[in-house]
């Protein structure tokens, strides 16, 4: 498995509120559902944000491998998750990154 985080910001001129409400939305849920070979598929939203430039969203997409991400990544579905997601992120802000995961306690 490979997991894809994205480190999501608001765009401006909305609320933190209206950035988890949109990326937690059936239309973006939906979109975002329909990316070929995505396994699972989890969002962690802030309580509080800790300054006015903090990230909003800390999203998890897992994949089988990188090569199935990959080519999820050349599809339209991709292509339209992303295009719902800039009506309410800031993509010149927004990242995403490969991570290794290592659980310590569960």
């Amino acid at each position: 498995m490979i997991k894809l985080m994205f480190v999501s910001y608001r765009k401006e001129g909305i609320t933190h509120e209206e950035c988890v409400n949109e990326g937690s939305g059936e239309l973006h849920v939906t979109t975002v559902s329909k990316i070929p070979g995505l396994v699972k598929w989890r969002e962690n939203y802030a309580h509080q944000l800790p300054h006015e430039n903090a990230a909003d969203v800390l999203a998890e997409l897992w994949f089988e491998s990188p090569e199935s991400m990959q080519a999820a990544m050349e599809t339209p579905e991709w292509a339209a998750a992303v295009e719902d997601a800039k009506r309410f992120l800031d993509m010149e802000k927004t990242y995403a990154m490969t991570v290794d995961e290592k659980t310590f306690i569960e």
